[in-house]
C-alpha cells in the first residue's frame, strides 16, 4: 500500500507559491489546466496548492490543512476499519465517498476531519511532469507540524495509518514517519495562543527538512524574493521563510 503525505495550501498566489517552493528544491509533478491546484513533489511526501478562492469548504488564504494521498483507498479503509475506524463506535469514520476529483475518505477526530483522496489515473482537466516522490524529485523531505498538547488521538490515527516513531516520543514533540518516500508528520506541544498557522480542520505548519547546507536554503528562498532567517537552536538549527501568503514556513537540517 502506498500513502504519501500531501499538507494542501489554500492560497490566492497559486503561482508565487509553486516557484517559492520549486525555489527551495520540490519539483512540480501535477497541474491543474484551467489553474488553481498544483503538486509538488520531495525528496519524501507532496504538496498541494488550492486556490482558496475556490474550495467548496470555506477555506482562508494561508491555511494549510493536513491531508494524505493513497492508490489504494479500498485496502487503507480496510485497514483503518480493522484498527477501530469505522466501526460502530465511530460511525463517522473512515468513509469512502465520491466527489467531483475523484474518491476519498474522510476520518473524523474530535472536530476535525481529515481527508485522503484516492490517487488517479484519470488526468482529465490535469496535466503530469512524471515526477514522484524521491530523490529525483528534489532534496526536501516533507514534514508538516500539527500543534497538539495531547497526542493520543493523532497518535492513534497515524498508527492506523502506517506511520512509526521516528527517534525518541516526548510529549513535546514527536515525529511519525512513513517508509520512504511517503513523507512524516510532527507533533508539536502548543507553546503560545499566536501559532504559526491559519486555524482550520488539522491546520499544520508547512515546514520541511533537508540535508543540504541550510545558508544555500536561504539563498534559493531570496532567489525567489522570499525573506530568509536562518536560526539557531539547541533542537537543531532551521530557517523560517515568509511566504506569498504572509504565513511562515520553516525548513530544518536533517538530524540524520
Amino acid at each position: 500500500m502506498s500513502l504519501t503525505v500531501q499538507p494542501i495550501r489554500f492560497t490566492d498566489n497559486v503561482e508565487e507559491m509553486s516557484r517559492l517552493l520549486v525555489a527551495l528544491g520540490l519539483s512540480v509533478s501535477i497541474t491543474g489546466d484551467k489553474g488553481g491546484w498544483v503538486v509538488l513533489a520531495g525528496r519524501t511526501g507532496t504538496v498541494a496548492l488550492h486556490s482558496a478562492a475556490d474550495s467548496a469548504g470555506g477555506a482562508r488564504e494561508g491555511q494549510t490543512s493536513l491531508s494524505f494521498e493513497t492508490d489504494t483507498l479500498d485496502q487503507l479503509a480496510q485497514q483503518l476499519t480493522a484498527s477501530g475506524f469505522g466501526n460502530a463506535d465511530h460511525p463517522d469514520e473512515s468513509i469512502v465517498y465520491d466527489e467531483a476529483y475523484g474518491r476519498a475518505i474522510t476520518i473524523t477526530s474530535g472536530e476535525d476531519e481529515l481527508i485522503i483522496n484516492g490517487r488517479s489515473d484519470d488526468l482529465y482537466g490535469y496535466s503530469a511532469t512524471g515526477v514522484a516522490p524521491g530523490p529525483d524529485a528534489g532534496d526536501l523531505r516533507v514534514t508538516p507540524i500539527r500543534f497538539v498538547d495531547d497526542q493520543t488521538a493523532d497518535r492513534r490515527l497515524l498508527e492506523a495509518l502506517g506511520f512509526s516513531v521516528v527517534g525518541e516520543a516526548s510529549p513535546d514533540f514527536t515525529q511519525m514517519a512513513l517508509p520512504d518516500p511517503g513523507g512524516a508528520v510532527g507533533l508539536h506541544h502548543i507553546y503560545t495562543d499566536e501559532l504559526p498557522v491559519v486555524p482550520g480542520p488539522f491546520a499544520i505548519q508547512l515546514t520541511f527538512e533537508t540535508a543540504t547546507p541550510l545558508p544555500e536554503i536561504v539563498q534559493r528562498a531570496q532567489s525567489a524574493g522570499a525573506a530568509a532567517t536562518l536560526n539557531e537552536s539547541e533542537f537543531g538549527d532551521f530557517i523560517t521563510i515568509t511566504d506569498a501568503d504572509g504565513q511562515q514556513l520553516q525548513v530544518h537540517a536533517a538530524s540524520v
